[in-house]
């Protein structure tokens, strides 16, 4: 019990505004992925997926300068073969669900409304590569530029980098092939509206 005002006072100071300034959130996003390590050979060859489009979308709750929300992301991607500047590329054969729950911090403010937001969280990535699946648990961090465009909805601007286990399992890669954490980098706009 001794601990309940402090851990009260915390969370006050954390969310920097009453319970009852906390509003919502949701947004959609666009965007394009470019995925790295996942597979490598001796030689430097790399396979892996191959840049697809995403779509996603966040729910969120903040007050403040704090928002808490979870986010969802699709892809359909394709896999690729990459070496000495050649790419054999087999399109639509996979794609990502991600959930993604995360933590956004406004970090500037700009007179006419524009926000500077850094967001991180933990991932869980569900893929399915022809009917053969695959869970993995990773990590997700973005920055994220707000401007307003009406009196409820904004517009984003989202550069976001995620790092988790290999996509492959170890009887996917023949010897001489060694597995790695998958990364992901990706570009994504959209708008926000508060509810």
């Amino acid at each position: 019990m001794r601990r309940l005002p402090g851990t009260l006072a915390l969370l006050g100071l954390t969310l920097g505004a009453s319970p009852a300034a906390a509003q919502w959130g949701v947004s959609a996003e666009f965007g394009v992925a470019r995925f790295g390590g996942t597979s490598r050979d001796s030689s430097g060859a790399t396979v892996g997926p191959y840049r697809p489009t995403t779509f996603g979308l966040h729910l969120d709750r903040g007050s403040g300068r704090v928002r808490v929300g979870v986010g969802v992301l699709y892809a359909k991607t394709g896999l690729a073969a990459e070496g000495r500047g050649v790419a054999v590329v087999q399109n639509d054969i996979g794609s990502l669900w991600e959930i993604a729950p995360e933590l956004s911090l406004r970090v500037a403010r700009f007179g006419t409304g524009i926000e500077a937001r850094v967001d991180a969280g933990p991932t869980i990535d569900f893929w399915n590569f022809d009917g053969e699946r695959r869970n993995r648990v990773g990590g997700r961090a973005a920055a994220v530029a707000e401007w307003p465009l009406a009196h409820a909805l904004t517009g984003s601007l989202r550069v976001s980098g995620m790092l988790s286990g290999s996509v492959f399992d170890a009887a996917d890669t023949p010897s001489g092939v060694e597995r790695r954490a998958t990364r992901r980098v990706g570009v994504a706009v959209g708008l926000r509206y508060r509810l």
